[in-house]
Parts: structure tokens; C-alpha cells; sequence
């Protein structure tokens, strides 16, 4: 989550290679992986709706975290894209989008950093549930139900919630000079808010804990799927279905992962050196790819559930391709298939 990313190109120079790099990558580029990314989660959340879906508890984790994305991805093309396709260069000339920008931005700003905590904070714990099911599945199972994933995402989402109330009033508007402006609020420039909501508290639960447990999960999940396929190799059994989600969340951890990381180093500069950091050419460059790697990995789910997901891919077909032999492999589709020898 960058605590920067909206507000850091307000005041910006008629640097000609920052503006068409950033004009090319956060405008255009931006943009259509966000386009892209709302169509797919859409799609999967429609799909994920499907009876023949919403027997599994992963799958509501799934479904919450692209909706959430999805809210990420239209914030991300309001405060990015469309604001850099129509920026102009010139200084003394506001486009009328950078207007529109500014009034809403009040509104978008806390709700785009709401809502990337949200994203971070469900894909740990979709990570976690993987990490009960595939090391502990017989310690955790009666705590592995819908109830107990609707209860995790309610408040997973309170949380978030919660903790980034205090944005809401970091920025206010001001009059000067006929022209309508952002400027930080009285408590935007507290020193207790600066250093517990963009240094420390950051660090901590956007950073490191989010981070740590992906990390860690992800090692044991890999090391027990590593144990478990050795077993199954003697005994001659494979269950296909469950190596199929278990890959899917392992490539979702993946991607999240490195997308994200060098979103999280940039923040942790930021928090350190302070809004100085973003005077720099090399920061303003590196934070554009960042936001195009960020809305990559909320736009990949639709991708990577249609390639692991079998049945998923079955329900998609019986859906949107109106085939009737389609639906009635559907309904006689089985989660977890019989073993093969």
C-alpha cells in the first residue's frame, strides 16, 4: 500500500521524460491492465457466485479478495490513468480532469489506501487457510468451514477499516488564487500522525506481518506438498483437484509477492527520508512501475484461477458458452475426482 502514490506527482515539473514516461506507463499501460483486470474479477466473482462454486470456503476468500480488487483497479484508473492521459505539461494550464482530480480526491484517496490493505490482508489470509488445510488438516478442520471464512473476511475488512480512518483526514482543500488545492490537514502534519501512520505503524502491519506470514506459510506449504507428492508416488495416487487450488493460491502468494515487494521498499524509503524522497527523478520512475505491478497482481486472478481451475473453467463454459452438454458435465462434475492408478 503506498501512502504517497496519489498525492506524489501533484506538484510536478516539466521534466519531458518524466512526463511521457509517466503519460505512457500510469496513462495508457495503467489503464488497460485495469480495464483488463475489472473485466476478469468481475467474471470471477459472477462465476465464483455459481452454486456449483460456493461449496468451498477458499473460494469465498477468493471472491471477497476480487471484489476488493476490483475497487482498487477503478481507483487506480481514476487517480492514475485517466488523470495522466488527460495531464498537460504545461504548468500554468489545469486540465479540467485535474479539477474533477482534486475535488474527489478527498474521497478516492483513503478509499484506494483501504482498499489496497484490504487486498494485502485477504490474499495473507487465503494464504493462511491453504497453509491449515495442506499442514494441519486434521488439528484445523472443524475450524475450516464458510462460517469460519465469512467470520475472517468480516474482519479482515473491519480492520482495514479501521486502521485507515485516520487518512480521511490527512488532506484538505484550499482556496488560493482562484484555483482550488490539495495541502495537507493540521492532523496530516502532526508528528505523532507522520511517524505512527507512515513509519511505524506502516512497517509494522503493512509490511512486515503481512509479508512474514506469506513468506512462512508458503515455505511450509511447499515443503509438505513436497512430502505429501512422495507419498502419493508410492501408494501410485494423485488427487488432481486439490494439487490444482493449492497451485493456484502457491502462484497467487507468487505474484503477490513480487509485485508487491518492491512496493513495499518503496514505502519504507518514503517513511524514512520523507515527502523529500519524491523530489527525485528516480523515485517518481519507480513509483509509476510500481503502480503497474500493483495493479497486475490485482488483475491476475481470472488468469490464474482459468488456468488451474478445472472446475472453475467448466462452470465458465456452462455459463457464457450456452452449451448444454457443457451444463450437465457441470452438475455431474465432482470436486475430487477418483483416484488414478
Amino acid at each position: 500500500m503506498n501512502n504517497s502514490t496519489i498525492f506524489s506527482d501533484i506538484c510536478i515539473d516539466n521534466d519531458d521524460f518524466i512526463y511521457e514516461f509517466k503519460r505512457i506507463v500510469e496513462g495508457w499501460i495503467l489503464s488497460g491492465v485495469s480495464l483488463f483486470g475489472i473485466i476478469g474479477n468481475t467474471l470471477t466473482c459472477v462465476i465464483l457466485l455459481h452454486p456449483e462454486m460456493r461449496k468451498s470456503s477458499t473460494n469465498l476468500y477468493i471472491l471477497a479478495l476480487s471484489f476488493v480488487n476490483i475497487i482498487v483497479l477503478i481507483v487506480f484508473i481514476l487517480s492514475h490513468g485517466l488523470r495522466w492521459i488527460f495531464y498537460n505539461s504545461c504548468s500554468n494550464i489545469i486540465t479540467s480532469y485535474e479539477l474533477f482530480y482534486i475535488k474527489i480526491f478527498l474521497y478516492i484517496y483513503p478509499i484506494h489506501i483501504t482498499s489496497v490493505l484490504t487486498s494485502i490482508y485477504l490474499a495473507t489470509s487465503v494464504t493462511i487457510d491453504r497453509f491449515l488445510i495442506i499442514c494441519l488438516p486434521y488439528r484445523m478442520k472443524k475450524y475450516h468451514s464458510k462460517k469460519s471464512s465469512l467470520i475472517v473476511i468480516i474482519s479482515v475488512c473491519s480492520f482495514c477499516i479501521i486502521y485507515c480512518l485516520p487518512f480521511w483526514f490527512e488532506f484538505t482543500h484550499e482556496n488560493g488564487d482562484n484555483n482550488l488545492t490539495l495541502v495537507l490537514s493540521s492532523l496530516g502534519k502532526h508528528i505523532i500522525f507522520r511517524l505512527l501512520m507512515r513509519k511505524y505503524l506502516y512497517l509494522i502491519f503493512v509490511f512486515l506481518l503481512p509479508l512474514s506470514i506469506l513468506i512462512i506459510c508458503k515455505t511450509f506449504i511447499i515443503k509438505q506438498l513436497i512430502i505429501l507428492r512422495n507419498k502419493k508416488r508410492k501408494l501410485c495416487t494423485q488427487d488432481h483437484s486439490t494439487n490444482s487450488i493449492t497451485l493456484l493460491l502457491l502462484s497467487l502468494a507468487g505474484i503477490f509477492l513480487l509485485t508487491q515487494f518492491p512496493y513495499f521498499l518503496f514505502n519504507t524509503f518514503y517513511a524514512l527520508k520523507g515527502p523529500l524522497y519524491m523530489e527525485t527523478t528516480n523515485a517518481r520512475l519507480y513509483l509509476s512501475v510500481n503502480n503497474v505491478l500493483s495493479v497486475t497482481n490485482a488483475s491476475c486472478v481470472f488468469i490464474l484461477y482459468s488456468f488451474f481451475g478445472h472446475k472453475f473453467r467448466y462452470v465458465f463454459q456452462s455459463m457464457f458458452c450456452c452449451c448444454n452438454q457443457r451444463k450437465n458435465e457441470v452438475i455431474q462434475f465432482k470436486l475430487i475426482r477418483k483416484p488414478r492408478i
